[in-house]
């Protein structure tokens, strides 16, 4: 059935208004983190791998907390999509407080065991590199319940076509954070500065969101009284947030065992990774904006059973986001150097940063959007454990072994590592591709709780 001129031009419409906030929000926070990484490196080397070390670890435990921000996000899209406003604000409610409780529970075991941990997968790192990991460590673990309360707050306002009101919390928290690192890094606070700076920008941030998300949102109103759980309401969010979660854990495993295999090669590899990483993050700007705002899009039309729209919508996002990505490639390679001057490396990392780089922008544009923006839309879609089950082979058979492989075993140091992250990259793109346009998922239409029983599907 061919499609109204009309309508195509609000759904672009649709995308441009969603995508730019995420974009900017996505924009301040890698360049806050780049310069809270220029300011650490003023401390010393030791400084930027020890916080490095333990940001890889974080995202392992935090992404626990997430995934039920990440099914709050799907089922919350699909009831709006089916007009279901009332399912949509319990949904949120207690998507919060469950979010919140688990948080606090992790918080609590890696305040007290962080040292443990530290030793137990960092244990050949140097002792100045692990101290410095243990004091952000312990303020990180502080910080996950309202780390908690602001990734489920803004995911649900995404959920509703609300990403401005993110976009403004998230530029006020960063600012903060930036600006209490920078005054307390000068008074010689060093990682305990940038520590103090991070949890006082986390604690504000979830409690800002959540004061905004009470004040309502778009298709999201959060019902009075006291905090509860159902299993009823829980359970279609934790279909998708647990094996969504699943997934995210082990690709941050493979990542934490990705700075394992690194930790043996030296300070300098360590550098030159996590400077790599920041630098490449300006690369994925875009492509993680149209991620976050494909679940939107793709999971209301689901909600509503709009099978065709939801085929356009996964090649328009595919589109937009390779384009975006060779752009951002293109202007990483021609600031490459004065940007990686910043951070004042050695010659041989810096040496190493760049050969990560110019490896890196290879593939990047081709691959990347086909595996991570095809899944986020394959979620949204309800499809979380067929989703999980192909980034969880793909990051132990590839990414994993691949990075032992080219980095130990041939002794290729840390660009063999990232060898097997492109590996990776290759194998969950062309196996969620087939998934998505093979049209497996739609299996899923009128059987997702999300979804309205008796919408019309195309």
């Amino acid at each position: 059935m061919p499609v109204d001129k009309q309508e195509i031009k609000k759904e672009n419409g649709e995308i441009l208004r969603l995508f730019w906030p995420v974009l900017i929000e996505n924009a301040l926070a890698v360049t806050i983190g780049m310069v809270s990484a220029m300011m650490v490196s003023g401390v010393g080397d030791f400084a930027v791998s020890g916080v490095s070390l333990v940001d890889t670890f974080n995202f392992v435990v935090i992404s626990a907390f997430q995934a039920i921000a990440v099914g709050a996000t799907v089922i919350v899209a699909q009831k709006i999509g089916a007009k279901k406003t009332s399912d949509a604000g319990e949904t949120a409610y207690q998507s919060i407080v469950f979010c919140v409780i688990l948080a606090t529970l992790l918080g609590a075991a890696t305040f007290f065991g962080n040292r443990h941990i530290l030793n137990f997968l960092y244990g050949a790192a140097a002792a100045n590199v692990l101290d410095a990991g243990e004091t952000y460590f312990r303020f990180s673990s502080i910080s996950y319940p309202f780390l908690g309360l602001f990734a489920a707050c803004n995911g649900i306002m995404r959920a509703g076509g609300n990403t401005r009101t993110p976009m403004i919390v998230s530029a006020v928290a960063n600012i903060v954070n930036i600006s209490i690192a920078f005054v307390l890094i000068l008074l010689g606070y060093g990682v305990l500065g940038v520590s103090i700076a991070m949890l006082v920008a986390r604690v504000m941030s979830g409690l800002f969101s959540f004061f905004m998300l009470r004040k309502g949102t778009r298709g999201v109103v959060l019902p009075g009284g006291k905090p509860r759980l159902t299993a009823e309401i829980l359970n279609p969010v934790l279909r998708v947030g647990i094996p969504s979660g699943i997934d995210s854990m082990f690709f941050t495993g493979a990542r934490v065992m990705m700075t394992v295999f690194m930790s043996s090669m030296g300070t300098s590899a360590i550098h030159a990774h996590a400077i790599g990483n920041s630098l490449s993050g300006f690369i994925f700007l875009p492509g993680n904006a149209f991620a976050v705002i494909s679940v939107t899009l793709v999971g209301q039309a689901f909600g509503a059973g709009l099978f065709q729209k939801i085929r356009r919508l996964m090649k328009k996002m595919i589109f937009f986001s390779s384009v975006s990505l060779t752009v951002m490639v293109i202007l990483l390679l021609l600031l490459l150097d004065p940007l990686m001057s910043l951070y004042s490396p050695s010659v041989e990392t810096a040496a190493t940063v760049r050969t990560l780089i110019l490896t890196f922008s290879i593939l990047a544009p081709f691959m990347w959007s086909f595996a991570f923006c095809v899944p986020a839309m394959l979620r949204a879609c309800g499809d979380a454990k067929a989703t999980m089950y192909i980034s969880v082979c793909s990051l132990l058979a590839l990414r994993v072994l691949g990075s032992w492989f080219f980095g130990i075993y041939l002794d290729m140091g840390v660009l063999g590592v990232w060898m097997g992250m492109y590996a990776d990259w290759i194998g969950r793109g062309i196996s969620f591709s087939i998934r998505a346009f093979t049209n497996a998922w739609k299996k899923n239409m009128g059987a997702t709780p999300g979804a309205s029983p008796g919408a019309k599907i195309e």
